[in-house]
């Protein structure tokens, strides 16, 4: 689908819009990924290792993936947010392979 703007003031309007939208998904991204670091990090003082609660995580963080990779896909005019978001979701990446080596160590499966 193609659009031409009426003039470039209405245009602009409406790439800005667009650009905020993308940087408020971006947020929240942001957001749900401090969510998770901090869910995982409650456990270890209460030595909570267990599979079910990996699993979850691990469901949890394909769902924030998929949803980044959708923002992508309409991202067409770039964001200062994008790389941040990226980045912190490969955080999480990093810390749910730590807890998850951790529930394996709780559970002897690494034995």
């Amino acid at each position: 689908m193609e659009a031409i703007a009426l003039d470039r003031a209405q245009e602009n309007k409406v790439f800005a819009r667009y650009k905020r939208d993308r940087e408020e998904q971006y947020r929240e991204i942001i957001g749900r990924c401090a969510d998770f670091e901090a869910e995982i990090a409650k456990r270890w003082p209460i030595n909570k290792f267990t599979c079910a609660e990996c699993e979850k995580d691990g469901t949890d963080l394909k769902r924030l993936q998929s949803w980044l990779d959708k923002i992508r896909k309409f991202n067409f005019y770039g964001g200062t947010q994008a790389e941040e978001a990226a980045a912190r979701l490969k955080a999480c990446e990093g810390i749910l392979d730590v807890y998850a080596q951790q529930v394996f160590e709780a559970h002897g499966e690494n034995q």
